[in-house]
């Protein structure tokens, strides 16, 4: 079961990968491999072992605002009677929007034009792969995000992790 399949059925979007099959072989055999990049800055020390399109999925919750009332006039001058009802609804709506995932030993990084993030690894609470996505959570904040194969950038994490801890 995908990422959005829950919500939107067979409807979710598809992302083309980037990632290069050597790359992606190094990953499934538990090594991690180093790509080259020029659109990130990497720090001293760091390099990139992942790279690939993605698609981020922001809920947006929106209100409507309904009201019904009238008037009349009331048996004095310029008194008048009031009266109405309204209501407010509410509903959540999932905007799109494309990005590019990079993955390196020490941060990710989503490229986004209006929500993209560069978090570290120590503030990372949870992960959760899915067939076609991955959900990252730092804190209280949860990032759901297509991918091509949810399972590379969730064993390229969780390998990046068994050496933070070795060292």
């Amino acid at each position: 079961m995908g990422l959005l399949d829950f919500f939107f059925g067979n409807n979710t979007p598809t992302v083309t990968s980037i990632l290069p099959a050597a790359a992606r072989q190094e990953i499934l055999c538990d090594r991690l491999p180093r790509l080259n990049t020029d659109s990130i800055f990497l720090k001293k020390g760091e390099y990139c072992v992942y790279i690939d399109k993605a698609i981020l999925m922001v809920d947006k919750v929106k209100r409507i605002h309904k009201h019904h009332g009238t008037s009349t006039p009331g048996l004095f001058e310029g008194n008048r009677h009031n009266w109405g009802t309204g209501y407010t609804k509410e509903y959540t709506e999932t905007q799109q929007f494309k990005a590019i995932l990079y993955i390196t030993n020490q941060r990710i990084i989503l490229q986004c034009k209006d929500h993209g993030f560069d978090k570290q690894y120590r503030y990372l609470s949870a992960i959760k792969p899915y067939s076609n996505g991955i959900e990252l959570q730092y804190g209280n904040k949860t990032y759901s995000i297509i991918v091509p194969e949810g399972e590379i950038p969730y064993r390229a994490i969780q390998l990046i992790q068994q050496r933070r801890s070795i060292y």
